[in-house]
């Protein structure tokens, strides 16, 4: 009788860091930064959806950090660590600044009966992501999103 032995190799997370200038016109490099990462997930099922909804998502909430941490200060930066994990694929992007923290007590979501130009940001991140944490101490807020990728 012959055993045959198979390994089985697990893939190493890949993480990509960076530090984003909290200004729009860096948040390109955030989408570039998601596709390129997502491509390597094989079988994503609708892989186009999949990459949309996470950047809009991640843009979601580098706007709010950018209009309500920053006040618009182009000084200021965002700092970004994106992990994606093989086994089972999963997307994580944690995003942090040293703004003004956010008051979940003031949010209330918005009302999809009535159109209104503003208040959406939020709503959009937590129903395009499977699981949004916020986290704020003193001098430093953390955004955490993560995707499951089917495959």
């Amino acid at each position: 009788m012959q055993i045959r032995s198979r390994l089985v190799k697990t893939q190493e997370p890949e993480i990509v860091r960076f530090e984003l200038p909290a200004r729009y016109t860096y948040l390109h490099l955030l989408s570039d930064c998601i596709a390129d990462m997502l491509q390597l997930v094989e079988d994503v099922v609708e892989i186009e959806a999949v990459i949309y909804n996470i950047q809009l998502a991640v843009h979601e909430a580098c706007t709010n950090i950018i209009n309500h941490a920053y006040n618009h200060k182009s000084n200021e930066t965002i700092h970004v660590t994106m992990t994606l994990t093989f086994d089972p694929p999963q997307l994580t992007v944690e995003l942090q600044d040293r703004g003004n923290p956010f008051d979940s007590a003031t949010y209330t979501s918005p009302n999809l009966e009535e159109v209104q130009v503003h208040g959406y940001g939020l709503f959009l991140i937590n129903n395009l992501m499977d699981t949004v944490t916020y986290t704020s101490t003193p001098g430093r807020n953390e955004w955490c999103l993560v995707k499951n990728v089917t495959a």
